[in-house]
């Protein structure tokens, strides 16, 4: 983890999403990140492109299916819990969530050089100012 003041909920979603599969890590974070709930001052529209280049190289038919959250029932509930947080919890979570892929090896040189040069987890959360 990132970050010492993390509560309880935070850390048990972290726990979540550390055992999901890599693919599923992703979809979860293009699905959070596009839906926010809170305004953040960094740009994160680069993060979605970076997470769906990553998602495209990982299943290169995501993009000739929509995704039903419906049908991954752990990204469905990791989701329902995301939205109870209050608007500090979510921003902790998602630089909890990106720190996580960050630190992740998806046994693929490509995906990891790309998010490890591209996903700037650190700026993001120096700009949510959640230390």
């Amino acid at each position: 983890m990132l970050l010492d003041s993390n509560t309880e909920r935070i850390m048990n979603l972290v726990d979540m999403v550390d055992d999901l599969n890599d693919i599923d890590k992703i979809r979860l974070a293009i699905h959070i990140l596009e839906d926010l709930r809170f305004i953040p001052s960094y740009n994160i529209t680069n993060f979605i492109k970076i997470l769906k280049k990553v998602l495209e190289l990982l299943d290169p038919n995501y993009k000739n299916v929509i995704t039903n959250f419906a049908k991954y029932k752990n990204l469905l509930f990791i989701s329902a819990k995301y939205m109870e947080l209050s608007t500090l919890e979510k921003q902790k979570f998602s630089v909890e969530m990106l720190f996580n892929i960050f630190q992740y090896d998806f046994k693929n040189e490509n995906i990891n050089t790309i998010i490890n040069h591209n996903l700037d987890v650190y700026d993001y959360c120096y700009s949510l100012n959640v230390l």
